[in-house]
């Protein structure tokens, strides 16, 4: 008998030794991780969404991405958006239908997983920062209700809980964002208390099942969202997540402001700025409106330590453009970008590809035609305005879901409200997001 039991210490050793090489091959420190929320936002000079492409809905992974109009996203336009000086780009994904759900565990078509990780791959070669969320995710978006809740939170643990481990190994430059606009089927409407609960829970998951799957995830920046994106009423119903790792929250709204200028299809005015007021504008919506807009987002959170960023703002090419209405949308999309930053709030342009004017145009570039731009203006008064500096000092406020716990370098929580390291073994461990070593 001992020869059995000496081979089976042996191949004990040798189930540990796999096992902490796993565990190891997984962990990271904070200094893989190294900006907190405030120095990776403020190192976004101006962002760009990808938009209308991989959030695109069809049933095949193989021509998703095209469904919308839009072709396939190629390295050379990646380039040109860098090129024209955006250092952030936004891309918006749908993983349903590409993903199957059973018995608590998603898996996500290979093919998809697979596209959509090369196009984070044409960012990240430019050396650009890249947000990745849930998209069009109407399971999700238009059930945030008491009935639907058990099942819809099922499923979103397991979601995330894939897409965690899918993209673990990436740097700090990818950021994941919980959800997109979050609203009832048809109705954009003010939230009520209940839809507030549900999409705050939608956080609180979002940010428990990253935090989870450890190793760099326990220090990426993750970006929640008010209901609906809203960037006004949304403030009210809004509760920051409890996150185990301070310092590492943004906050996301949606900003088409003012609304009758920047996405009103009906269009009741195209020019916009008190200097353009004898073309006809909305009197009470011009430049000291946008300072309202973005004093109470810096108030509710730039303020209390949380960098927020517009995820979708710009405005349409209005029809029958003159050189004056021109002029006009150069002066907003600069006064714009300009103020949002002087609030501490990172901006980021919608472009769908819609090279048209009216509803909708909110295309940038010409994804057709070489990424050429559709004009010779916007996107120099994008890049003028984004000239403009960030506040240079933020008070984080510590968001931990209690004061001083513990946790090992795999998230696990070992300490609670701890005064001191006394009686842990030797080892490094983690405490307020900073790293500890007992000796």
């Amino acid at each position: 008998m001992q020869p059995f039991k000496i081979l089976t210490m042996k191949r004990l050793s040798t189930i540990l030794l796999a096992l902490m090489v796993t565990i190891i091959g997984k962990s990271a420190t904070v200094v893989d991780m190294p900006s907190d929320a405030k120095q990776l936002a403020y190192n976004m000079t101006v962002g760009w969404n990808l938009g209308n492409s991989l959030e695109a809905y069809s049933s095949s992974a193989s021509t998703s991405e095209t469904d919308w109009g839009n072709p396939k996203t190629t390295q050379a336009m990646i380039d040109a958006v860098k090129d024209a000086g955006f250092n952030a780009i936004r891309i918006p994904v749908r993983w349903y239908p590409h993903f199957s759900y059973y018995n608590g565990t998603i898996t996500i078509d290979a093919t998809w997983l697979a596209r959509v990780k090369e196009v984070i791959g044409y960012c990240i070669k430019d050396g650009l920062y890249v947000i990745i969320n849930t998209h069009h995710e109407l399971w999700l978006e238009n059930h945030a209700t008491y009935a639907d809740s058990a099942s819809v939170f099922a499923t979103e643990r397991a979601l995330w809980t894939t897409l965690a481990n899918a993209f673990a190994d990436y740097d700090e430059h990818l950021l994941f964002a919980g959800t997109n606009e979050v609203h009832l089927d048809g109705n954009w409407d003010e939230c009520k208390t209940e839809n507030a609960i549900v999409q705050n829970k939608f956080n609180q998951i979002f940010v428990d099942k990253v935090r989870e799957s450890g190793g760099k995830n326990l220090y990426r920046n993750l970006i929640v969202q008010t209901y609906s994106c809203n960037d006004s009423w949304g403030i009210t119903h809004f509760t920051v997540p409890k996150d185990p790792t301070s310092g590492r929250l943004i906050v996301e709204v949606h900003a088409y402001e003012p609304y009758s200028y920047a996405m009103n299809p009906g269009e009741p005015y195209k020019y916009w700025g008190t200097k353009y007021s004898s073309y006809g504008i909305e009197s009470w919506s011009q430049e000291s409106y946008l300072n309202n807009v973005f004093s109470k987002l810096k108030t509710a959170f730039v303020d209390k330590g949380y960098p927020v960023i517009i995820g979708e703002c710009g405005a349409i090419r209005h029809t029958s453009p003159t050189t004056a209405m021109n002029e006009s949308r150069a002066y907003y999309l600069k006064t714009f970008i300009s103020k949002a930053k002087s609030y501490g709030i990172v901006p980021f342009l919608w472009d769908n590809g819609s090279t048209g004017t009216g509803e909708e145009s909110y295309g940038l570039f010409k994804r057709k035609s070489s990424m050429s731009q559709v004009d010779n203006f916007s996107v120099a008064a994008i890049m003028e305005g984004a000239q403009t500096n960030y506040p240079t000092r933020i008070e984080y406020v510590d968001n931990t879901v209690t004061e001083n716990n513990i946790y090992t370098l795999q998230g696990v929580m070992i300490k609670k409200n701890a005064s001191n390291m006394d009686g842990l073994p030797k080892g490094i461990y983690l405490m307020k997001g900073k790293k500890y070593i007992v000796k």
